[in-house]
């Protein structure tokens, strides 16, 4: 495909309208405010796996990237997840200082300290549901991915999932999964008050819904850098990107089974073997 502007109606067509980003059961229950403690604990448990176990693909991502574009936007999104400050509007972390308590999983164990979770369970594979692992053995097949068109794809999709939304309006807006899990924390931090209980910190969930609009502005950039060079291949990247958003969905309807269940397999139902090692 040569012309531009219409391989981005193609990805849009095909991308944005995956299940994942356009109807999340569990994150579209979960902005209603009804989770209980547990619903939290789990909630905070498999993210923080996927926070940790991420930093190893994203190391992938940027030695695997087709692009000098795309190695520069992997290393600041893997130097700010492992605790140096990115400018929000850019993406950048250069002259950033690093902190280990900014680590993207210490703060998530500052949020499982709040309700007493062992910092120490946190991030570990021994944590992770069948779907989690399923999603981050998806993504290693993606994201991580060898060859550096199907890892774009997979990085485009990704970075326009977690920004989807942001932006466009208090409508659109209210719709990016980031905004609804706040709304959920919020309710639940209402409650803990009412009970003279302390505040889950949402340090780690707010910062996202922040940086992810620019992440969503660079990754169009690598997009059209992508696309001018020699041998690109528009069914690879696509591919990348459709697979990723199957291994995103795996995880979130991990999360809803769990919820959903009641002395049953939390995970029925919900597809893994495709992803399984």
């Amino acid at each position: 495909m040569k012309d531009l502007e219409a391989f981005k109606a193609v990805v849009r067509r095909e991308l944005f309208t995956h299940p994942v980003i356009t109807a999340n059961p569990f994150t579209a229950w979960f902005a209603r405010g009804e989770a209980d403690e547990e619903q939290v604990a789990e909630l905070i448990t498999q993210f923080s796996v996927f926070s940790n176990h991420f930093l190893v693909l994203q190391v992938k991502r940027m030695v695997n990237a087709g692009t000098l574009e795309g190695e520069r936007c992997a290393r600041n999104i893997l130097m700010n997840e492992c605790g140096v400050g990115i400018d929000p509007r850019t993406g950048s972390v250069e002259g950033r200082t690093f902190a280990t308590g900014n680590a993207h999983l210490n703060w998530l164990r500052d949020a499982g300290a709040v309700i007493g979770i062992e910092p120490m369970k946190l991030g570990r594979w021994a944590s992770a549901s069948d779907a989690t692992k399923a999603f981050l053995n998806g993504l290693d097949k993606t994201y991580g991915s060898h060859d550096p068109m199907i890892g774009a794809g997979a990085s485009f999709a990704i970075e326009c999932w977690a920004a989807s939304g942001l932006g466009a309006g208090p409508a659109l807006e209210a719709g990016n999964f980031w905004r609804q899990l706040i709304r959920g924390l919020e309710a639940v931090n209402e409650r803990r008050a009412s009970e003279d209980l302390e505040a889950i910190p949402l340090g780690f969930f707010k910062f996202h819904a922040e940086i992810e609009a620019g992440h969503g502005v660079n990754v169009w950039r690598e997009l059209e850098e992508t696309f001018e060079q020699p041998g690109f291949d528009a069914k690879r990247f696509l591919k990348g990107g459709k697979k990723a958003l199957e291994a995103i969905e795996t995880f979130w309807l991990g999360l809803d089974e769990h919820r959903r269940a009641s002395g049953r397999d939390a995970l029925a139902g919900v597809n893994v073997a495709q992803w399984a090692l």
